[in-house]
């Protein structure tokens, strides 16, 4: 029903502007401004029916009751949102943030022109301003203004924000307006990315995002560009790229396991000097919501059919993506292809060479290994049984999609051992479905050798010496975020408090100083001690 509502919306719109279509624009243009000024909201010269103009300061779109333009606005603090969405509660109370006693704001105006008679005769047009002398500090980070209709944010019926009416007591941890997915609980929204200019502005679909992040206060949110909100794909987004997303996410800060906070923009990072498996762009930004402040977030890609077309231009129709070792793909069907793949595996001797050669048809051996260890060296601690994906396309060889690192933690585990369990039944974080593969793979000799040779390849890259990849990132990463730290605390408790954060910095840079070397002795030990031998299932 919301998407026949959102699409009779559309549809709606567009027969009102038929009619008669009217010009509106800014005198300047939404961005980072020092100082504040007067914006002027003007018309284009062609106009021959009397209009108005309306406008809205809290993310709404304009209707013919809202503000009436009459003059130009001047753009000091008394154009603040003053909804204060951010007092509403919109989590349970075991993941509910504090509700700070305020928040910080920038200057939201969206605009549209509307005939005597009530009808909107223009495109809405939308401008976010971060006018630093208002604020009184500087960011650090790039800015998100996303804008949405409250009520379809936390409207107890519909609103995607807040527990609403599909919350169940019963299942407090997966119910709630939140855990509705799909494109029929997709609303209407407006994002910018503000980067000193405006790099990003136009309508999109928003939806919540992820599993522990749809709980928090600070939420995760998907975004959506399709041609019924203007444009099929957004612009440009990330730094060095040139390729246009479809689809967009905004990671917040607060769904890390650890408060270090960062652990999966650092492994992305890390990822990207692998390039035999999918990894994902990602590049950290300061969200408001209509206007008001909403915390550090990671902006990335999405891992779907829609990136590996924008990645390898293959057409996303001929994209298969499995979520999970049984096979399952986003609508819950099982893709036949890799459950024969899973099925041959359970007898398969891939110690003869005849054995290995089919499965290289099937997997692609390079991909797979790099994912694997990546996993083992990151530490992973909600892998390989959860977090899983792969692709393959026209009967390619699948090839895996690393995302979701935030369970990275601070202390030590037993990661090689998650990789190798054999057990009759999932012990969390693994199952036997999730490492038969590996285990197969390591039956032949030959892979044996070169996946210890990737080993110390890998660990070479993980080593926390001075100038390694690792440590630049981190300290980048590290540095990136700092500034920023102290206010995500006071607007969600998470961190506790800058001091809390750089104990967590700490803890997480130790990890990483000692990790390195056990995982590759435990590799070590492990393919050492399976050479000759047969392996259980």
């Amino acid at each position: 029903m919301r998407r026949i509502r959102l699409l009779l919306l559309v549809l709606l719109a567009n027969i009102q502007l038929s009619s008669a279509q009217v010009t509106l624009s800014f005198s300047k243009p939404g961005g980072c401004y020092a100082d504040a000024f007067t914006l002027a909201i003007t018309a284009g010269n062609d106009e021959d029916i009397p209009f108005q103009i309306r406008y809205t300061l809290n993310g709404g779109t304009p209707s013919v009751g809202s503000f009436l333009y009459k003059k130009p606005l001047p753009l000091d603090a008394c154009l603040y949102p003053t909804s204060d969405i951010y007092k509403i509660p919109n989590a349970i109370d075991k993941y509910q943030s504090p509700i700070p006693s305020g928040v910080e704001h920038i200057i939201v105006v969206r605009a549209a022109a509307f005939t005597l008679d009530g009808q909107r005769c223009s495109e809405v047009i939308t401008a976010s301003y971060v006018i630093t002398s208002l604020l009184g500090r500087k960011l650090s980070l790039p800015v998100v203004s996303l804008c949405a209709d409250s009520a379809d944010l936390f409207d107890f019926e519909r609103g995607i924000f807040i527990p609403g009416a599909s919350f169940n007591p019963a299942r407090p941890v997966e119910t709630g307006n939140y855990y509705l997915s799909g494109r029929e609980h997709e609303i209407a929204g407006y994002v910018e990315l503000i980067d000193g200019n405006c790099m990003l502005s136009q309508e999109c679909g928003v939806r919540t995002h992820g599993n522990i992040g749809r709980r928090y206060s600070q939420k995760g949110l998907s975004l959506y560009a399709r041609k019924e909100y203007g444009k099929k794909k957004f612009n440009p987004v990330f730094d060095n790229t040139s390729f246009k997303p479809k689809h967009l996410v905004l990671k917040p800060f607060r769904c890390a396991w650890t408060s270090t906070g960062f652990q999966d923009h650092l492994c992305q990072q890390m990822a990207k000097l692998f390039p035999g498996f999918e990894s994902l762009h990602s590049r950290p930004v300061v969200l408001f919501l209509n206007g008001e402040y909403w915390g550090i977030y990671f902006l990335e890609e999405k891992p779907d059919e829609r990136y590996i077309q924008s990645h390898f231009g293959i057409d996303d129709k001929e994209v298969r993506i499995v979520r999970d070792w049984v096979g399952h793909d986003k609508h819950g069907d099982v893709d036949s292809a890799f459950v024969l793949l899973m099925k041959w595996l359970q007898t398969a001797n891939l110690s003869e060479d005849q054995s290995y050669a089919k499965l290289q048809q099937m997997v692609d051996v390079q991909s797979f290994t790099d994912y694997i260890l990546f996993e083992t060296f990151i530490g992973n601690r909600d892998w390989p049984a959860n977090n899983m994906r792969c692709w393959s396309a026209n009967g390619s060889p699948w090839r895996f999609i690393f995302f979701d690192g935030d369970a990275i933690r601070s202390q030590s585990f037993a990661a090689v051992d998650n990789a190798l369990f054999e057990g009759s039944r999932q012990c969390w974080p693994s199952s036997p479905e999730a490492t038969l593969l590996l285990r197969r793979l390591l039956q032949n000799p030959n892979y044996r050798t070169y996946f210890l040779k990737r080993v110390h390849e890998m660990a070479r890259v993980f080593s926390y010496r001075y100038g390694s990849p690792l440590r630049h990132h981190f300290n980048n990463t590290k540095a990136s975020l700092g500034t920023e730290i102290p206010y995500q605390s006071k607007r969600f408790g998470f961190p506790e408090s800058k001091r809390a954060w750089k104990k967590a910095v700490r803890q997480q840079r130790r990890y990483w100083r000692r990790h390195c070397r056990k995982v590759e002795c435990d590799w070590k030990k492990a393919v050492r001690q399976r050479n000759g031998e047969s392996i259980a299932i």
